[in-house]
């Protein structure tokens, strides 16, 4: 049986260095610049968001370090943030000029 060799497309609603909310979670009402995406586990880290820290013990017995860890956050709990409504909103898609084009559905500002 041989194995199909397909590459999957993933879409995302978000980009790198888009500006997002977040909308659940502990860090809610966060609002932030997206710094990486990996969207093979669907999550992205935000830059600025308060980082957990976590301790950490070496082998040999020395003293333990605490080490600042940025954790992600899944693209579900983010929503794109509208600078010109200042707000949070759905992204929808048109065709202007016969190109697709992304736009906020509560504003209707198109994403550029």
């Amino acid at each position: 049986m041989k194995k199909k060799e397909s590459i999957q497309k993933r879409n995302s609603h978000v980009k790198i260095g888009d500006k997002v909310k977040v909308i659940s979670g502990n860090q809610k009402g966060f609002i932030g610049k997206i710094a990486s995406l990996l969207l093979k586990k669907s999550v992205v880290i935000l830059d600025g968001i308060t980082p957990r820290i976590k301790m950490v013990k070496n082998r040999e017995g020395e003293e333990a370090k605490t080490v600042e860890i940025q954790l992600p956050i899944h693209i579900s709990n983010v929503m794109l943030w509208d600078n010109e409504a200042n707000m949070a909103s759905k992204v929808g898609y048109r065709l202007i000029n016969e190109k697709k084009v992304k736009y906020f559905k509560k504003s209707g500002n198109i994403i550029q």
